[in-house]
C-alpha cells in the first residue's frame, strides 16, 4: 500500500481540496483516514506526540475561553442546511426543489472524480466545471436560506485579549465543518448589549466563491 502523507490526509479532510464535505465522498474519506493510520510507524507517532505537547505549551487562556464558546455556538446557533452532509441542532429547511437540484449537482460532480464512475483517469478532483456549478449552487442555498448576520447572545464574557479569543473562536468553527460564516478574526464581532445582560458575537456569511 502507498504511504499517505499528512497532507493527503489534509486534503481529504478538512477541505484543502476543491470537494469539501459532501454526501458522496464521506465514504472516501473514511477510507483515507484508515490507509492513513493504518501507515504511521512509531517514530512519526513520537514526533507528532511532541508537537501536540509544544502545542499545549503555547495554548493560552483567552484561546482557549474562544474555543469552548466557539463550541457553544456550535451547540447553541450555528444554522445548518437540511441538503448538508453535515448538521447541527439548528437545520434549516431547503425546499425540495432545491434538495434535488444540490443533489444533482453533486452526483454530476462526484461521478467524474476519482472515485466516481466516470473518472477520466487524469484529474482526481473530477471536472472542475461541474464543480463549479456544484460550489456556486451551494453558496445560492447559503445566501438564500441562513440568517445574515448571525447574531448570538452569550452571557457576559471577561475577554482579556480579543484576539486570542478570536483565534480560539476561529479554530472551534473552522473545525467543526458546518460553518458557512466568515470566521476570519477582522470580520468577527464581539461587543456587549447596551444593557449589559449579554456579550454578542455577531457574523457575516463568508463571500468567497
Amino acid at each position: 500500500m502507498a504511504r499517505l502523507t499528512v497532507n493527503q490526509v489534509l486534503y481529504w479532510l478538512v477541505g484543502s481540496s476543491p470537494t469539501g464535505t459532501t454526501k458522496n465522498n464521506t465514504m472516501t474519506r473514511s477510507k483515507i483516514m484508515e490507509d492513513l493510520l493504518n501507515s504511521i510507524t512509531p517514530e512519526e507517532e513520537g514526533k507528532w506526540k511532541q508537537k501536540r505537547i509544544e502545542k499545549k505549551k503555547s495554548l493560552t487562556l483567552d484561546y482557549q475561553f474562544g474555543y469552548y464558546v466557539g463550541l457553544e455556538i456550535i451547540h447553541r446557533f450555528l444554522p445548518t442546511l437540511s441538503s448538508d452532509m453535515l448538521q447541527t441542532h439548528n437545520v434549516i429547511d431547503v425546499s425540495k426543489e432545491d434538495s434535488l437540484e444540490n443533489e444533482r449537482l453533486d452526483t454530476e460532480w462526484y461521478s467524474t472524480t476519482k472515485y466516481g464512475g466516470e473518472w477520466n483517469g487524469v484529474d482526481e478532483n473530477g471536472d472542475m466545471e461541474k464543480w463549479e456549478l456544484y460550489h456556486q449552487h451551494n453558496k445560492m442555498l447559503e445566501k438564500k436560506y441562513l440568517p445574515n448576520p448571525l447574531i448570538c447572545h452569550l452571557d457576559l464574557l471577561n475577554i482579556k485579549n480579543e484576539n486570542e479569543f478570536k483565534d480560539g473562536l476561529k479554530f472551534a468553527l473552522w473545525d467543526c465543518d458546518m460553518c458557512s460564516y466568515n470566521i476570519e478574526p477582522e470580520n468577527i464581532k464581539i461587543y456587549d448589549e447596551e444593557d449589559m445582560y449579554f456579550t454578542i458575537i455577531e457574523f457575516v456569511l463568508d463571500s468567497v466563491v
